[in-house]
């Protein structure tokens, strides 16, 4: 099999809490030849495969916002209301059947994904991060809250303990022009906030004496008008909390190590100066 990383990142759409749990707790076994795991809900990294409640409409209508294709395939779960171009399996879902689709289908990505690099076309970025405005379906302060999401056009600061995955980053990013800036103090992230204007805020959650929500929290009251995205790089043993997360503005997170090539990926969502 070409083109492979293991194991595949699929991002789950519309399930309810408890069916996804069970469905991304199988991913642990060994049921099937490839890995797979479940993105979190604010994981930042683009999906491998999508799979989606097709029982749900407003899952359906974010899947068609997406646009997955053979690069990034989705899987169905139920039979939709709609004919869709994308392979279903019926309820109840079994895991043998569920396990012998995704691997079809990463499979297929994967000989999809060598003709790219053949190509030189091997950027598959996720078309929409976020679920699509939808006066009918979305409740009106989450509207707002996704209405309101334009970032400053300017540098990255990284928060880390010391500068070593600082330099890393300005390695990759060099012929950007796109400065990366290190802090390693809470004092220090809002002296560098107040002087220079930044698209970007990395923060190893990891950093001692560093509350990260809390850090979140203040860099988004200091940059009202530039609106950097703050972006948590997560390792064990911690947890990344949904709703403090929510409530500091957090714009996703990042599971360390970081690949170069997730974590261009995700910069590119933020700053456009690196899409060329």
């Amino acid at each position: 099999m070409q083109s492979h990383s293991y194991p595949f990142a699929v991002r789950m759409i519309g399930f309810p809490e408890e069916e996804a749990k069970a469905i991304s707790d199988s991913f642990g076994g060994d049921y099937s030849t490839y890995g797979y795991f479940r993105l979190g809900e604010d994981n930042l990294q683009d999906p491998d495969l999508y799979l989606v409640n097709a029982d749900e409409l407003k899952a359906l209508a974010t899947l068609n916002d997406l646009a997955p294709g053979q690069a990034r395939p989705a899987l169905l779960v139920g039979v939709p209301t709609v004919s869709l171009p994308y392979p279903h399996l019926p309820r109840p879902l079994r895991r043998d059947t569920l396990f012998n689709a995704l691997d079809s289908l990463v499979e297929k990505r994967a000989d999809t994904l060598a003709r790219l690099e053949a190509s030189s076309i091997i950027s598959v970025p996720e078309r929409r991060r976020r679920d699509r405005i939808d006066y009918d379906l979305t409740e009106p302060e989450e509207y707002e809250r996704m209405r309101t999401r334009g970032h400053a056009k300017g540098g990255i600061l990284l928060v880390d303990k010391n500068p070593a995955f600082r330099e890393y980053v300005a390695e990759k990013l060099a012929r950007f022009n796109v400065p990366v800036d290190w802090a390693n103090t809470q004092n220090k992230v809002a002296d560098e906030c107040e002087d220079n204007e930044y698209s970007v805020v990395l923060v190893n959650t990891s950093t001692p004496g560093i509350d990260p929500y809390d850090l979140a929290e203040e860099i988004k009251l200091i940059n009202r008008v530039r609106n950097p995205a703050v972006i948590f790089l997560v390792g064990q043993p911690f947890v990344y909390d949904l709703e403090r997360a929510r409530a500091a503005k957090v714009d996703g997170y990042m599971n360390k190590p970081v690949a170069g090539h997730h974590l261009m990926a995700v910069l590119k969502k933020f700053i456009p100066a690196l899409v060329r």
